[in-house]
């Protein structure tokens, strides 16, 4: 797993020493998309195998693998992890399972991660000509793959890469299977045994179990009166499998790919199918990912929540056929090969009511591929519909012929690529809108061999927020200052068209492991001073990330009172520590020159391509008295700070009992358990910085930074 992190050495004149300070990315933790989709249930696989061809691009569906061609759901069908993917879409391999948590299992070492297993295929018949398959009817299996850690722009560096890249000890891998109709062994079911009272055994006494009788348990360590134990309760039987390794590679950097030839953003690969036992009614074949967590990478940079997402794999177009040859490399077929993007020039969302014309985009953009090895007749149009009723444009249908991508590269015909948006919005008074953009190329005449990646679709949204981000977070943006007391500020930049009155802030901050992110900050909000953040209009201290819905939205911050804004104003946070609060990153949209951090004196832009998820509130006051406020704590306090050793909790809140935790500045934790007598001890422990967190039984938390002298 690798990260990337952006050193800017400040130089303070006026202190006696200087320090390293820095914005950096890290991976996620938990796949919101995919945590969402679970708690609405797992899909229901078929329970019928499938006929050729088998063909699966991925393109007009996201969250789990269609459960229709594939029977596991820890592949992660989205957009926003490929870089120019033959089409629209991808299925990711990563190290997060079919819950959207990072394994269990995971660790430093390399281990089994993500599973893709087609459903049953049907290989025993040629049911074109009705016979029995035979070598000669010429199968092959075909897919493309891209290890993750891609950026469009090959001399971006880091910057603007997204994903992780594998290290070369992690690997994906293709396996062919079935099942051999046989019953083996699989292991014991447990059941639980109660010793009892006035017995003891030592390491190496044995019991009769209960459960197998004539059979005996050996305990492997001393066990006492009244403890429960796991004794095997039942053999356990499951269907056997051969599973058959055929192709493989170890982790490899998708930009050397780019030197060998500017157009090789996926690789594809050919497998002929000439063993005859897979020539069966049960035929199935699978994808596996072997990932590694690089921990020491980062706990040396004190990066707190180090276990998250990593070491991806991004496959595309598989397609399982007859009568195919090493040589078809090049599918009939044109596509897109990017979601197309905003009509508006800055944002993904704007308020309504602030919106202007001049805010609209004159051309669109489009990623356009013609994967076929001759040219192409193609035609392009598209639609907009206000309201999801109301039809308002139908562009005119558009035809030009589209070169191979191979060697020519993307369709740039400018009415495909770059088609003008003619009309302009109208605001109606209303409070919100939404204009459904569909945009639709195709092969004229027919014969397109797979027309779902044909069509791209964008919901334009006017509600009562800005955003830059689309809501899909690729990583987690943070700040680390190495200064004695650090001091950070993130900011983003909004501009209103007219003066309006700012509501809340919504931020969305990752899942970290073991809650690492939850720490305080201040809702800050400022003014503009020649294009960086000014004077502060306003401050909400003693905030917290939100846990409380496992972080699959935006929390929504609301001000004491509605504040009134114009023009340029700045929203965001500061921070008094070094805990990394873990902000979500859309890495699809650029936001460059639109936020800001700070954590000297001195204000600078981001070097990372891509958009915090924070989003001002802004419009006409509404009741918000029934919501539940976020983590506002300000009511407990741990004194004194510093301390020499005994720490004091006082609270005017009526909470019963209190969980606590002491983490060093490393995140990790060095003690924890239930409060006593509402005080702590830090004698055990050497002088320097430490952070104390308090949990309530409602699950509110208070994180304090100590200082023991």
């Amino acid at each position: 797993m690798n990260f990337r992190i952006k050193f800017v050495i400040l130089i303070l004149c006026t202190l006696p020493f200087f320090g390293i300070s820095q914005e950096m990315l890290t991976g996620i933790a938990q796949n919101t998309a995919i945590v969402k989709a679970a708690k609405k249930g797992l899909p229901t696989r078929s329970a019928t195998a499938l006929k050729l061809p088998f063909v699966d691009d991925f393109s007009n569906y996201t969250g789990y693998p269609n459960p229709s061609k594939w029977f596991d759901r820890q592949g992660y069908v989205n957009r926003g992890f490929a870089v120019y993917p033959p089409t629209i879409g991808v299925v990711t391999l990563d190290a997060l399972n079919e819950y959207g948590q990072v394994y269990a299992h995971a660790s430093r070492n390399t281990f089994p991660a993500d599973t893709l297993t087609s459903n049953l295929i049907r290989l025993d018949s040629n049911f074109t000509l009705n016979r029995r398959m035979q070598v000669g009817d010429s199968l092959y299996l075909s897919f493309y793959y891209q290890p993750g850690g891609g950026s469009q722009n090959a001399d971006a560096g880091g910057w603007e890469i997204v994903g992780d890249t594998p290290e070369h000890s992690d690997k994906l891998v293709l396996e062919f299977g079935y099942a051999t109709g046989n019953i083996v062994f699989a292991g014991f079911s447990y059941g639980e045994y109660v010793i009892e009272e006035g017995q003891y055994y030592s390491a190496g006494d044995s019991v009769e179990n209960p459960f197998f009788p004539g059979t005996y348990y050996v305990f492997e360590s001393d066990a006492y009166s009244g403890q429960t134990i796991l004794i095997p309760a039942d053999s356990l039987f499951e269907e056997e499998f051969v599973w058959n390794e055929v192709w493989s590679t170890f982790g490899c950097n998708m930009r050397d790919w780019i030197v060998e030839n500017p157009l090789q953003y996926f690789k594809q690969v050919m497998i002929p199918i000439t063993d005859e036992q897979y020539f069966r009614d049960n035929f199935q074949f699978r994808f596996r990912n072997y990932a590694s967590l690089d921990q020491d990478a980062w706990t040396s940079s004190n990066i707190v929540g180090w276990s998250s997402n990593c070491d991806q794999w991004n496959i595309d177009y598989i397609r399982l056929g007859l009568n195919r040859t090493q040589n078809d490399l090049y599918p009939n077929d044109v596509a897109f090969v990017s979601p197309s993007i905003s009509s508006l020039t800055e944002y993904q969302s704007m308020p309504w009511n602030q919106f202007r014309a001049s805010d609209m985009i004159t051309q669109f953009h489009n990623d356009l591929s013609n994967l076929s090895n001759s040219t192409k007749n193609t035609y392009f149009t598209f639609s907009i519909v206000k309201n999801h009723q109301q039809t308002i444009y139908i562009s005119p249908l558009n035809n030009e012929n589209a070169t191979p991508y191979y060697p020519n590269g993307l369709h740039t015909y400018v009415n495909h690529a770059a088609p003008s948006l003619p009309i302009e919005y109208v605001y109606d008074n209303a409070d919100s809108a939404v204009f459904t953009i569909t945009h639709v190329f195709g092969m004229a005449g027919g014969n397109d061999v797979c027309m779902s990646n044909d069509t791209s679709v964008f919901e334009q949204k006017f509600y009562n927020y800005y955003a830059y981000d689309d809501g899909t977070a690729e990583a987690g943006y943070c700040l680390l200052s190495d200064m004695a007391v650090p001091h950070s500020y993130l900011a983003v930049k909004f501009t209103l068209a007219e003066p309006d009155t700012l509501q809340a802030v919504r931020f969305w901050f990752n899942h970290a492991h073991n809650d690492e992110n939850v720490a305080p900050f201040t809702l800050m909000v400022w003014d503009d001073n020649n294009g960086l953040p000014g004077n502060v209009l306003y401050e909400l201290p003693a905030q917290l990330p939100d846990f409380e819905d496992n972080y699959l939205d935006f929390v929504s911050y609301y001000l004491d009172e509605p504040l009134p804004v114009s023009g340029t104003f700045y929203v965001g946070f500061y921070q008094n520590h070094d805990i990394q609060l873990n902000i979500g990153f859309d890495q699809n949209n650029d936001a460059r020159g639109k936020f800001f951090y700070k954590t000297a004196a001195d204000w600078y832009e981001s070097f990372y391509k891509g958009a915090p998820m924070i989003r001002p509130v802004v419009g006409k006051s509404f009741d918000h008295s029934s919501v539940k406020p976020y983590n506002n704590l300000t009511d407990i306090k741990i004194y004194p700070n510093p301390t020499h050793d005994r720490l004091y909790i006082e609270t005017e809140t009526d909470v019963e009992e209190f969980h606590y935790q002491i983490l060093n500045v490393y995140g990790q934790c060095l003690e924890a358990g239930q409060l006593q007598g509402k005080e702590l001890s830090l004698a055990p422990y050497a002088n320097g910085i430490y952070f104390v967190k308090l949990f309530s039984n409602d699950q509110s938390v208070k994180t304090e930074k100590i200082i023991k002298h």
